[in-house]
């Protein structure tokens, strides 16, 4: 791991130390250890403001701006595409025998489907 100094904002902005600094900046320690670290390390002053800008930006996001609708749609064809995989690994499994029940087809679909729901609550609903 390298040392804080040598982080980039987008970096520092993941490292929970500095995200709890962020968020409550009341705690005493923390606060003290931040403080502390910027009087040692001027230079990353700009870092610090920028990574800080970051993390209450992503702390101030909020998924609400799917409508229960759109969360029933978009489960409905995920679900509706892991029902089509699983009746083609059906088919499969009667010629070719027996298989694991979680295909390499299943895990593509799953992940894909994972990143699908990220970006809409990332990018769609972040722009809000």
């Amino acid at each position: 791991m390298k040392p804080f100094s040598e982080l980039s904002a987008e970096e520092l902005a993941m490292e929970n130390l500095f995200i709890r600094w962020v968020r409550f900046p009341d705690d005493p320690p923390i606060r003290s250890f931040w403080e502390n670290w910027i009087l040692k390390y001027p230079a990353q002053k700009d870092t610090v403001a920028k990574a800080r800008e970051l993390v209450l930006i992503a702390s101030d996001w909020k998924p609400d701006g799917l409508s229960s609708q759109d969360v029933n749609s978009i489960w409905g064809r995920i679900m509706s595409s892991l029902d089509i995989m699983g009746d083609r690994d059906s088919r499969k499994n009667v010629q070719d025998g027996p298989v694991s029940s979680l295909s390499a087809g299943n895990i593509v679909l799953i992940l894909m489907s994972v990143t699908f729901l990220l970006f809409i609550f990332y990018f769609i609903l972040g722009n809000h």
